[in-house]
């Protein structure tokens, strides 16, 4: 979005980094605090977007899932009334109908025990092979380097 609305019109510095954070004091500087500042004053179409983004960390704090349902549904409500018919934010509408769409599967994150942790722990251990390698030629032998990685055969032979 602000990359968009930069190329049309100018923003205030120091506004790329401040966009990114989280919107409290503690965490912004004082030069991106005067940039905030001026983005909200001059009602960018950024400044819209990062309301919304704001808004979303909200909803992400609810504590049971009936809360969550009730804050996805007032968030999307908020946000569409934000976004309205503006093209630039257009990217933003098609996210808040994904979310619409999607509200009962983000909803399950609240009773869910299932994380994708293992699959990123072994996407890790895979990442860390190939930098050992500095790459491999043949895609046989990096998927049996994965296999040797990922299988329990340490285990096993330790069991022995």
């Amino acid at each position: 979005m602000r990359k968009a609305e930069g190329r049309v019109k100018p923003l205030p510095k120091h506004l790329r980094w401040a966009v990114l954070k989280r919107g409290e004091v503690d965490h912004l500087t004082t030069n991106q605090l005067h940039a905030m500042a001026e983005l909200l004053e001059q009602g960018l179409d950024t400044a819209t977007a990062w309301r919304i983004k704001e808004r979303l960390r909200w909803v992400r704090q609810a504590s049971t899932p009936q809360a969550a349902r009730w804050r996805i549904t007032r968030f999307i409500n908020y946000a569409c009334a934000l976004v309205g018919d503006n093209l630039l934010l257009a990217p933003m509408a098609k996210a808040l109908q994904t979310l619409a769409t999607h509200a009962e599967q983000v909803v399950r994150r609240w009773t869910s025990t299932y994380t994708n942790a293992r699959l990123e722990g072994l996407n890790g251990l895979f990442q860390a092979a190939r930098a050992r390698a500095r790459g491999y030629r043949n895609t046989n032998t990096f998927m049996t380097m994965i296999y040797l990685i990922a299988s329990p055969a340490g285990a096993i032979l330790e069991s022995t």
